[in-house]
């Protein structure tokens, strides 16, 4: 699960969290993107998440600032690596194959291709 954190949403406070339907100990896989608002395996049960951006914090509750989204990988240390930056307000995505659908606020679509993405190891 990705989230978000508390307002003003701090890049450390982002963070994907995982948990079992029988268990209510819950995981942090990794943390330090700012508005998490997605999160999918990818290729090789890679795991992306995506950033809706910097907190513009005005006033709650309103998406990041224009073009400071990402799409990031989480890495097995805890922490994040960016694909893609620059991202201009995405609220949420679907991976199928090695390829990422990012959908925004103002409903765009970007494709972005994962293939030759560090996260993963070639093999299908």
């Amino acid at each position: 699960m990705a989230e978000a954190g508390p307002v003003p949403h701090r890049p450390q406070d982002g963070k994907i969290v995982s948990f079992s339907p029988k268990s209510s100990i819950v995981t942090e896989v990794a943390s330090g993107a700012p508005i998490l608002v997605d999160v999918e395996f990818g290729p090789h049960h890679t795991l992306y998440a995506l950033s809706n951006g910097v907190y513009s914090g005005n006033p709650e509750g309103s998406p990041g600032l224009p073009n400071t989204g990402s799409l990031v990988r989480a890495n097995g240390d805890g922490t994040f690596t960016i694909v893609l930056g620059g991202v201009n307000v995405p609220t949420s995505m679907e991976i199928i194959g090695h390829t990422v659908y990012v959908f925004n606020l103002a409903g765009e679509v970007w494709k972005i291709d994962l293939e030759g993405d560090a996260g993963g190891n070639g093999d299908d």
